[in-house]
């Protein structure tokens, strides 16, 4: 059997005037999990290589075989988004997410559905001890720089504001309005 792959692409959260705003606390009951898995580790220790490897070696298994259609939600970290923060396969009520911070996910349901992973357990102590102070210098600069990059954004929602106070008394909803019916008619047309 053929199996249909449909794959979607999303932030769970992302940077604000208002700092770090997520949802991965609403993920399990957002997409009714069975399982998910909680990685805890630092920048580095391969969470996002774990969560791509975990999905090509589910893919490559027969526990997908009973199923049709497979979607796969991939969740895109709002640091880099060529890194993941997670993955729900919606077929198996199976997830995978980054824990840490910025979005510290703690158990719902502890033992029953959620279950942590630490990478941490996999770093070689040996090699990165003569490391700590340049780790303890770079995670300092980081913290100071995500703090400035708020800043800039609350200063740019206070700009937008601004903007937003001209226009929005000059517009004319109700005609954007129509316009939206308009437009979803024309749509429902060309669907069939």
């Amino acid at each position: 059997m053929e199996k249909k792959i449909i794959e979607r692409k999303m932030f769970m959260g992302g940077n604000t005037s208002q700092g770090f705003v997520g949802f991965y606390d609403q993920i399990v009951d957002m997409y009714d999990l069975r399982k998910m898995y909680i990685l805890k580790g630092s920048s580095g220790s391969g969470k996002s290589t774990f969560i791509k490897n975990f999905v090509n070696s589910i893919m490559k298994t027969d526990t997908l075989n009973s199923h049709k259609v497979i979607t796969i939600n991939w969740i895109y970290c709002s640091q880099d988004p060529n890194s993941y923060d997670g993955v729900i396969i919606k077929e198996l009520g199976l997830g995978i997410i980054d824990g840490t911070f910025p979005h510290i996910v703690d158990p719902k349901y502890p033992g029953i559905i959620e279950e942590f992973i630490d990478l941490t357990q996999f770093i070689d102590v040996n090699k990165i001890r003569d490391k700590e102070q340049r780790v303890k210098e770079i995670s300092k600069k980081k913290k100071e720089h995500f703090k400035q990059a708020y800043k800039y954004l609350q200063l740019a929602k206070q700009e937008h504001d601004k903007i937003e106070a001209i226009y929005t008394p000059c517009i004319d909803f109700k005609k954007i309005d129509k316009l939206l019916v308009k437009l979803i008619a024309d749509l429902s047309i060309s669907e069939k």
